[in-house]
């Protein structure tokens, strides 16, 4: 009896034992859940804190202070561009002379445009196709005018075959002479868009007035119309081929250094200035998009219809574009840098006062663009200036 008792005493015992290892394990495993769960709370807040400063930092902020990086000669703000970049050889660039000088083909055409851009208007010849015109038209339907068929007695000019006009009314002044006075009929298209018109048919009193003629080409058309390039049309030949070849071997010279040239890094905060204004100067273009629409009454869109690119996909093309702006910018201060042909602020100003040839519009963009800005253009010009005088045309 004793023996039974001492027994379910120890056995009492022994399950409290039992109960108080549970409950303590049971609270440590609390104690334990509680802290991880903690820990990841905090881990999330943690994350979710830098996962902000990382989006605000890969943010592009659109800004129009395109100067903050530059100083006033034009050069990037305490950087020394050949720790940036590797300068092709631009001592040794060989440009090929098919690249600098007009084919016979092409300085016809020049000559052309040229002619073409000072014709005289004649009441003498025979319309034919490509000819240019001036008319007067009065635009009726079932015998009535309707809105915006009458030229008003202003006189317009139009071009033979350029399609200007619905289709079939050009043509019909093919083979007319100055004074006649046509009749041409011809029908809307059926997607017109005004809707009142689209699809009818039409008819149109026209008046010719005269058909535009080529000057004739002489030393008296180079000095009426070009007396800065020669008093004779082979001076004045002779000039724009000089002029062509400059602007060709300059432009061919240009691309050439920014293209062989190596970018080992970029100066980040420059980069993010010029990712800032990028952006802006796309702002700008599409808020006076905006407004042009709104003048005629049309939707504009927004600003992802603009561009035509997602917001993340126009980041990456913002962060491409100031790649390449930065490149630019890096290789023309490089050449100085190495040519040791130091830019002050006197001259890059007096360079690019000389090229804008008006003060108020050199002024206009300081204010706009701010010094550093306006006067990396003379960095660049005093930098291919260098490159060109190094080349040889072959």
């Amino acid at each position: 009896m004793e023996e039974n008792t001492v027994s379910k005493s120890k056995q009492k015992r022994e399950e409290r034992a039992a109960n108080a290892a549970r409950k303590k394990k049971e609270s440590l495993i609390i104690k334990i859940a509680g802290i991880s769960v903690a820990v990841i709370l905090i881990g999330l807040a943690v994350w979710g804190i830098v996962n902000a400063i990382i989006k605000e930092v890969n943010t592009i902020n659109p800004s129009s202070d395109y100067s903050a990086q530059l100083d006033d000669n034009g050069y990037i703000k305490d950087v020394k561009a050949t720790d940036y970049v590797t300068l092709c050889d631009y001592k040794n660039i060989e440009v090929p002379a098919s690249e600098v000088n007009y084919t016979d083909e092409e300085f016809k055409n020049v000559i052309q445009q040229n002619l073409s851009a000072h014709q005289v208007l004649k009441e003498e010849g025979t319309i034919k196709d490509g000819d240019k015109v001036n008319i007067d038209y009065v635009g009726t339907m079932d015998g009535k005018e309707f809105e915006g068929g009458n030229s008003g007695g202003n006189g317009y000019d139009l071009t033979i075959g350029s399609g200007t006009f619905i289709e079939g009314f050009e043509s019909q002044l093919i083979g007319h002479k100055p004074g006649d006075e046509v009749t041409v009929k011809a029908t809307f298209p059926e997607d017109y868009n005004n809707t009142e018109l689209a699809g009818k048919p039409a008819e149109f009193a026209v008046s010719i007035h005269g058909i535009y003629q080529d000057p004739e080409y002489n030393d008296d058309f180079v000095c009426a119309y070009y007396p800065d390039m020669g008093s004779t049309v082979e001076e004045y030949e002779a000039s724009l081929k000089k002029d062509y070849y400059d602007g060709q071997l300059r432009s061919y010279v240009d691309n050439y250094l920014t293209e062989n040239s190596t970018v080992i890094k970029y100066p980040s905060k420059y980069l993010k200035n010029l990712e800032s204004t990028t952006k802006y100067s796309d702002v700008q273009s599409y808020q006076y998009m905006t407004q042009m629409y709104e003048q005629y009454g049309m939707p504009a869109g927004t600003f992802e219809d603009f561009i035509g690119k997602s917001g993340e996909e126009y980041d990456a093309d913002v962060i491409e574009r100031s790649e390449e702006f930065a490149k630019a910018d890096l290789v023309y201060q490089a050449v100085l840098e190495t040519e040791n042909a130091p830019l002050d602020a006197a001259e890059a100003e007096a360079i690019v006062q000389e090229k804008y040839g008006d003060e108020a519009y050199y002024n206009s963009s300081v204010e706009t663009y701010g010094k550093g800005y306006t006067m990396k253009q003379a960095v660049k010009d005093k930098a291919v200036d260098i490159a060109v005088g190094y080349a040889k045309v072959k």
